[in-house]
């Protein structure tokens, strides 16, 4: 997971000014535009890096949080964040996410939000993954990582710098065409959230977000889609 305040790409200039950036406009984009879900919710967090991303969503008013992590090192620096007095609402799990997120769906869980980060690369099985976030009948799920720029339902094979879930030094991106198909066969209506919408002094730290090229970071939601009559 990228953390909350972890600048992922290379920058020029100010690097403390443009992490600085990044953290705060990735907050207002994944964090601030639904506290009017977020509020008084359950909240589960696969790819929750150190758990600043869980103090966010705690302090934007979820009453628990859960933050699955399968680092141990990250899991083992939340005990280092500051205690702001939101501890008390939050659980880190030291589990690999998608196991965890099996065990939740098997053992009749819910969860309001559900947020991904960087858990999709990987993913052999994009449409059983979201099915499978599906029967913990959220509200909304919040996504966030990096995805082939292709309208075609297709997943893109490349280097990767380190390893990452799967076959190490490789990595499988879906493509955008893919989360429109795997969100359709979910059950889940599907919105690309529009980074564009910030003005350009507000992209500092955020290259990712616009790149050109095979690939880019970019942000999703899901809700459930309606049945035909409406209900």
């Amino acid at each position: 997971m990228t953390g909350l305040d972890e600048a992922s790409v290379g920058f020029f200039g100010d690097d403390v000014t443009l992490a600085a950036n990044r953290t705060q406009a990735r907050h207002a984009m994944l964090v601030d535009g639904f506290r009017h879900v977020i509020a008084d919710s359950t909240v589960l967090l696969l790819g929750a890096g150190d758990g600043r991303w869980c103090h966010a969503y705690a302090a934007a008013g979820a009453l628990r949080v859960i933050g699955v992590e399968a680092r141990r090192a990250e899991v083992a620096r939340f005990g280092r964040l500051p205690e702001v007095g939101l501890r008390s609402r939050i659980e880190m799990r030291c589990a690999d996410p998608q196991k965890a997120l099996r065990a939740e769906a098997a053992a009749g869980e819910r969860h309001d939000v559900i947020a991904l980060f960087d858990m999709l690369e990987g993913c052999a099985d994009l449409p059983g993954l979201l099915s499978m976030v599906a029967r913990l009948r959220p509200r909304l799920v919040i996504v966030d990582g990096l995805f082939a720029v292709s309208e075609a339902p297709v997943l893109l094979m490349e280097h990767a710098r380190r390893p990452v879930c799967g076959a190490p030094g490789l990595r499988l991106l879906p493509s955008r065409g893919a989360v429109a198909l795997s969100a359709r066969v979910a059950g889940f209506e599907l919105d690309w959230i529009d980074w564009t919408m910030l003005e350009a002094q507000a992209r500092l730290g955020l290259s990712d977000y616009f790149q050109s090229g095979a690939k880019c970071r970019a942000s999703f939601t899901l809700v459930p889609a309606l049945s035909p009559e409406g209900s």
